[in-house]
């Protein structure tokens, strides 16, 4: 039915961009992918109850939210964020080396 829909889409867009518009095919055209449009809603429509009544009636199958409090079972460390940026008072010496030094 998709590929039917994109095929009259295609056609539609062929007729409009030539030079003599064929006016009833272009009406005829979107008459049918209109129609088509319909039809795809009222099936998805269809399908959804389906659905829905299926779910109803089995509920086992419905996917049920719980809510599992485990964080007593982990145990949390707290580990420092280095600064990769110079501080202001540092000690560093920069560019010296050890064996530079008196």
């Amino acid at each position: 039915m998709e590929d039917l829909k994109q095929q009259y889409l295609d056609e539609l867009k062929h007729l409009s961009n030539l030079e003599y518009r064929d006016e009833i095919k272009i009406d005829e055209l979107t008459e049918n992918l209109t129609g088509m449009s319909i039809e795809i809603r009222k099936k998805e429509k269809i399908l959804q109850q389906e659905q829905w009544a299926y779910l109803s009636t089995h509920p086992s199958k419905r996917l049920t939210s719980f809510c599992c409090d485990d964080d007593d079972y982990y145990y949390f460390a707290i580990t420092p964020i280095l600064s990769t940026e110079e501080p202001i008072d540092s000690l560093s010496m920069g560019d010296e080396h050890l064996d530079t030094i008196p």
